[in-house]
């Protein structure tokens, strides 16, 4: 089952290839045992095609991975300081520990609402 993964804002986009400000959890992943970062402080460089289909990359938007393209090789690039020095990661990580929950039931038109009418 293929679903969506959120990495953080897109700080550009660069002909094929994105860059994202990791929220701190990402980089927990992306890079474990190092001290706690403040959301946006690393940048993550990723090639486009691991974007979804359905939510494309935009400026100062949520990017989102597809974990279907995570699931082979992926390498990006991650500057951890955020001063330019990159070192590679391998994103399949990521997907690591993830167990995503079940799509919800499709709404049923006409059913109840699970609430009781009102007693006059």
């Amino acid at each position: 089952m293929a679903y969506d993964i959120g990495m953080g804002f897109c700080a550009g986009l660069d002909g094929g290839s994105v860059l994202v400000k990791l929220d701190s959890v990402m980089v927990k992943k992306l890079s474990p045992g190092q001290p706690w970062r403040k959301s946006g402080t690393s940048l993550l460089r990723l090639d486009r095609k691991l974007c979804s289909t359905t939510r494309p990359p935009q400026v100062d938007q949520e990017v989102y991975v597809d974990s279907a393209a995570l699931a082979h090789k992926s390498v990006a690039s991650l500057d951890l300081e955020g001063n330019g020095i990159n070192m590679k990661v391998d994103l399949r990580v990521i997907l690591d520990g993830m167990n995503p929950l079940p799509a919800p039931a499709p709404y049923k038109k006409g059913t109840s609402t699970g609430t009781r009418p009102r007693k006059r």
